[in-house]
């Protein structure tokens, strides 16, 4: 994958996630408290300036600018997004597969503060104290 540098924070990407396209400042991104390993491994801090792993406007299929596909559910995403965004402040779904669903998505994005959040309100919901983590080959 291609990086594109940015010289400041301020600077915008769009995330491509399954068909959906969102608009997201670096700073957002670059939040050690919010951002997760995945973001954490794609947009970093270098002396010359920010370096995102995403593909320019003259290469992108459709002609989106400082793009980043992610091979994701569009829609969980946004729930996602919003957690990047406001941390622990964010509002948690009150649907238990919505909340198994997004569980998955905090494990994807390695975001540890959030998949533990949507942990204790499906334990809150289900009055159980289980295991709640994505299938996986290996289970």
């Amino acid at each position: 994958m291609d990086f594109v540098l940015f010289k400041t924070d301020q600077s915008f990407v769009n995330l491509f996630v399954g068909g959906e396209i969102y608009p997201v400042q670096l700073k957002t991104l670059l939040n050690p408290e919010t951002c997760g390993t995945f973001f954490k491994e794609r947009v970093i801090r270098s002396m010359e300036g920010i370096k995102v792993h995403c593909v320019q406007w003259d290469s992108s299929p459709n002609h989106i600018k400082h793009r980043m596909d992610i091979d994701r559910d569009g829609l969980l995403f946004r729930e996602v997004l919003q957690f990047i965004r406001n941390g622990k402040r964010t509002s948690i779904p009150e649907s238990k597969y919505q909340l198994q669903q997004l569980v998955c998505e905090a494990e994807f994005f390695g975001l540890e503060v959030y998949r533990k959040m949507l942990r204790r309100r499906l334990w809150k919901l289900t009055g159980k104290a289980a295991y709640y983590a994505c299938y996986s080959d290996s289970d």
